[in-house]
């Protein structure tokens, strides 16, 4: 039914045996009639004068959707899509300054399924409604006004099946170490703008990238000793508001240069002032190991009568307390 003038969509007379239909190059303006088309799998309709994507809710089994080349504004409507593979809605109201929106409600139902996604030339500044889709693969954003390569890196990371994208004809292709931020980001990215990435180069990218990010981080958290390095440092270390306002309010009753100190978890703030008049505490008397055998006893005096006493038996009984 393609290239046949049509203003509407006809109604088939066989509707459970259509598979594939091919309704473009038309003048269609509304999306109808295809409540009874359950087994279709295959639906074309670019090329038309489409302006609101309804009337899809029963097409269960639809796995291939092509509205290219329309005037739709809103990607909406398509909960009760649960097998749909690839969506193809590049080229949507040309004449209008407005770009494409996307229904949250929409893309976190199809994000199940969805594998190939062309949104080429619809006036795209920024790529955080793609989250939702986890199971993309393909995704196609040619001709668009993404600007910041970073952000879209951030917003496509999460994205684990993600192998193959085109950001051809955006703005952000011109920028320095566009290319290198995007592979080092997507780590199971194969393909970037048709040209296959190999292992080698992924791998000393991202290396690369991991550097220079972690000395950035390093950067960004030297902390200087005045009253705006403390806010930083208590912003660093998520604590609250009021120690920062007592630690300055004591660093500023000394001359001297104010220190800050952090012993174990708890942080303490003190000039080396106070620390100079603070009494040494007393040392510790050493206290002797108790002894581990009795002294030797006195040598008993030689007896009288000349007889030596028989060794191991005591004069005297041992005292009690070496027993």
């Amino acid at each position: 039914m393609h290239e046949k003038g049509l203003s509407k969509i006809p109604i088939p007379k066989n509707p459970n045996h259509v598979i594939y239909a091919y309704y473009h190059n038309n003048q269609i303006s509304k999306i109808e009639n295809l409540e009874h088309l359950y087994n279709i799998t295959h639906l074309h309709l670019q090329w038309n004068k489409i302006t609101k994507m309804e009337g899809l809710d029963s097409l269960h089994c639809l796995k291939k959707l092509y509205l290219g080349n329309n005037r739709i504004s809103v990607v909406e409507n398509l909960e009760g899509l649960k097998y749909l593979e690839e969506l193809h809605i590049e080229k949507q109201n040309l004449e209008c300054p407005d770009a494409l929106c996307f229904d949250p409600r929409t893309l976190i139902y199809i994000g199940a399924s969805l594998r190939i996604l062309n949104v080429s030339e619809n006036k795209i500044s920024d790529m955080t409604w793609v989250k939702p889709l986890r199971q993309l693969e393909v995704l196609v954003a040619k001709k668009n006004m993404l600007h910041d390569y970073e952000a879209v890196a951030d917003n496509l990371c999460t994205l684990t099946s993600l192998v193959d994208i085109n950001f051809l004809g955006n703005p952000m292709n011109r920028k320095h170490r566009y290319k290198e931020t995007i592979i080092a980001r997507c780590s199971q990215l194969r393909v970037l703008d048709t040209i296959v990435i190999h292992n080698t180069s992924k791998t000393f990218i991202r290396n690369f990238d991991k550097v220079v990010r972690l000395r950035q981080l390093h950067e960004k958290n030297k902390i200087e000793s005045t009253p705006k390095g403390v806010d930083e440092f208590f912003d660093l270390n998520m604590l609250p508001g009021p120690r920062t306002h007592s630690a300055l309010s004591m660093s500023d009753l000394s001359t001297q240069k104010p220190k800050i100190t952090g012993i174990d978890s708890t942080y303490t703030f003190m000039p080396r002032a106070f620390w100079r008049t603070r009494a040494s505490p007393p040392p510790r008397k050493v206290v002797g190991p108790p002894p581990l055998e009795p002294p030797p006893l006195p040598k008993q005096p030689f007896p009288e009568n000349g007889i030596q006493p028989i060794k191991g038996i005591l004069k005297k009984p041992m005292p009690m307390k070496f027993i």
